[in-house]
C-alpha cells in the first residue's frame, strides 16, 4: 500500500484560509446571469481593498475630530452617535468603529452586487469614500475656525 508523504492538502487551518483568500482563482463572474444577479469572488482588486481601508481610516479620523469639535463647543448631530456618546467616549469610539468596520466588511464581500436593481455596491463604496473626504475637509475647517 502506498503511503502519502507530507501534509494532507485537504486539511483546513488558518494558513490554508489565508492562502485561499489571496490565491483563490475566482476574480470575476463566469456566466452572464451572475453579472446581473451579483457574484462573490475569491480575490479582490487592490483598489477596492484600498477604498475599504480608507473608509475605515477616515472613520477613525472622523471620531477623533468629532471629539475635538465637541470639546470646543460643537454638537453631535447623528442621533446614533449621540446615544453612544451618552455612554462615554470609549463607548462612542468602540461603537463607531464596530459599526463602520462591520458595514465596510459586508459591502466589501458583496462588492459585485447591485442594490435594489439601481446602483452597484462599488458605486456605494466610492460614494461613502467621497462623503468621508468631504466630511474630513469640513471637520478640519471647523477645527481651524475654533
Amino acid at each position: 500500500m502506498l503511503q502519502r508523504k507530507g501534509a494532507d492538502r485537504r486539511e483546513q487551518n488558518f494558513k490554508s484560509f489565508f492562502n485561499y483568500f489571496y490565491t483563490g482563482q475566482r476574480v470575476k463572474a463566469r456566466r452572464q446571469e451572475e453579472m446581473e444577479q451579483g457574484y462573490y469572488v475569491d480575490r479582490y482588486d487592490n483598489w477596492i481593498v484600498g477604498v475599504a481601508l480608507s473608509i475605515i481610516l477616515l472613520s477613525a479620523f472622523d471620531a477623533f475630530f468629532t471629539l475635538n469639535i465637541l470639546e470646543g463647543g460643537g454638537a453631535e448631530i447623528n442621533p446614533l452617535m449621540l446615544a453612544l456618546l451618552n455612554y462615554g467616549t470609549q463607548a462612542f469610539l468602540i461603537g463607531k468603529m464596530a459599526i463602520t468596520i462591520s458595514c465596510v466588511f459586508f459591502a466589501f464581500v458583496h462588492i459585485n452586487f447591485i442594490i435594489f436593481k439601481v446602483f452597484s455596491v462599488k458605486l456605494l463604496m466610492k460614494g461613502i469614500l467621497a462623503f468621508y473626504v468631504f466630511l474630513m475637509a469640513y471637520e478640519l475647517y471647523l477645527l481651524w475656525i475654533m
